[in-house]
């Protein structure tokens, strides 16, 4: 009975863990390089065999001389293919956060050991784009390998394939590194000012606003067509004849709180909801903060409270 293809996937993965561990930095060597040929490397292997029949059959000289010199070409081959990788040290240099949806960029440093270049090199995750890496001067390069983020929370690409078919693409030597790499992925923020629950009163440092609907008396000015009769301050049309008007205003409270439960739709939607209106109040310079279930977060105010509170809902009912 043949084994599932998922037992099959998890033996070869524990495996690879014994052989190649977890590590924040990787130099490839013998103990990591996996190496074998390409589709043309067996070709070539059909047409060193085919000729060496043919050599033997006819007794032609010549022909062996070409399957032998054919032959030492495979061989030295071999040996630059795994040079091509053999001494090479890669890590995460630095990893940028991102929101659902959008391509997070890993920066990956490969450095070469002394000696001559290297080139032919491809790296990347499974699911993302393939980058091309050349030293030739340079002793190190960095590089932006990108991954599409489809839910928030870490993001942990796995294993990341290095390759090389270099130099005459009859043999492929690769392996599979894992860097201990993770993205944060903040909710997809939804802007929807209509739902921006807050709690607010009249304060004295609050913004101004509304200078006609409210009870708070600021200043007197000059009546002007339109204004309501009952804001008219009679006893100084008394002593002076000229009409005045008390002016009146609230103060928006600074300090916006956000709550989970007065939004709607299901609980992720919420989420992208209070990542939409964090940024809002972030641009605006107001103070936020936001009550979540077994979870309050703190007022606070710029682009660090931002990034913590996005990250708090990043990571909410995860395991931390």
């Amino acid at each position: 009975m043949k084994a599932a293809p998922g037992i099959e996937r998890r033996g070869f993965n524990a495996w690879l863990a014994r052989r190649i561990p977890p590590s924040t930095r990787i130099t490839l060597s013998q103990v990591n390089i996996f190496i074998f040929p390409t589709r043309s490397g067996f070709i070539f292997g059909v047409l060193l065999l085919t000729l060496l029949v043919g050599a033997i059959n006819y007794q032609n000289s010549l022909v062996y001389a070409l399957v032998f010199m054919l032959s030492s070409i495979f061989l030295i081959t071999i040996l630059h293919t795994f040079r091509n990788l053999s001494g090479l040290s890669l890590e995460v240099c630095e990893v940028r956060s991102g929101f659902v949806g959008e391509d997070i960029e890993f920066s990956v440093r490969v450095e070469r050991s002394k000696g001559e270049g290297r080139e032919g090199i491809e790296i990347g995750w499974p699911g993302g784009y393939k980058q091309s890496v050349e030293l030739f001067d340079e002793q190190a390069t960095t590089v932006r390998l990108y991954l599409n983020a489809h839910a928030r929370g870490w993001l942990i690409p796995g294993r990341l394939l290095v390759e090389t078919c270099y130099p005459l693409g009859l043999l492929r030597a690769w392996t599979w590194v894992d860097l201990k790499a993770q993205g944060l992925i903040f909710p997809k923020p939804i802007f929807d000012q209509s739902h921006n629950s807050t709690l607010s009163g009249q304060r004295d440092d609050g913004v101004l606003v509304d200078p006609l609907g409210s009870d708070d008396f600021v200043d007197l000015r000059e009546y002007v067509p339109g204004d309501p009769i009952k804001n008219i301050l009679w006893p100084t049309y008394a002593r002076t004849g000229e009409l005045a008007v008390k002016r009146y205003a609230s103060y928006l409270e600074p300090r916006l709180w956000f709550d989970f439960a007065e939004l709607p739709g299901d609980a992720e939607e919420k989420l992208s909801r209070l990542a939409g209106l964090a940024i809002s109040a972030t641009q605006s310079e107001r103070e936020f903060g936001a009550r979540l279930p077994q979870l309050e977060i703190a007022p606070g105010i710029g682009e660090m409270h931002l990034n913590a509170f996005l990250r708090e809902l990043a990571l909410y009912g995860h395991p931390r």
